[in-house]
């Protein structure tokens, strides 16, 4: 007779809550990832910035004020998105290395 379980996991969830995914990196390679990171989140806002400044003045020049109901949607795009993105992982980052 063969016992087996009912349901096998493939993963250990214990395990991989309490183990941060950058631990196997040193800690030079910690500090240019979290500078990489930083440098993609100012350069998404920036280019949001940008892009907003485009899309009003030519909203103005066109006479256009349907175009200001895109600014919005480009705001959550290039301001939250990398805030949500990237700013969790840059404190992982620096969990990690202030652990070392």
């Amino acid at each position: 007779m063969i016992i087996t379980k009912p349901f096998s996991s493939a993963f250990d969830f214990t395990v991989m809550s309490t183990q941060n995914e950058f631990s196997k990196y040193t800690l030079e390679e910690l500090e240019k990832k979290k500078k990489h990171f930083k440098r993609l989140q100012i350069l998404m806002l920036v280019l949001t910035a940008i892009s907003a400044i485009i899309l009003v003045v030519t909203a103005l020049v066109k006479h256009n004020p349907q175009a200001y109901q895109l600014i919005p949607f480009l705001v959550i795009a290039g301001v939250v998105f990398p805030l949500l993105v990237f700013l969790p992982i840059r404190k992982k980052i620096q969990a990690e290395i202030e652990s070392r």
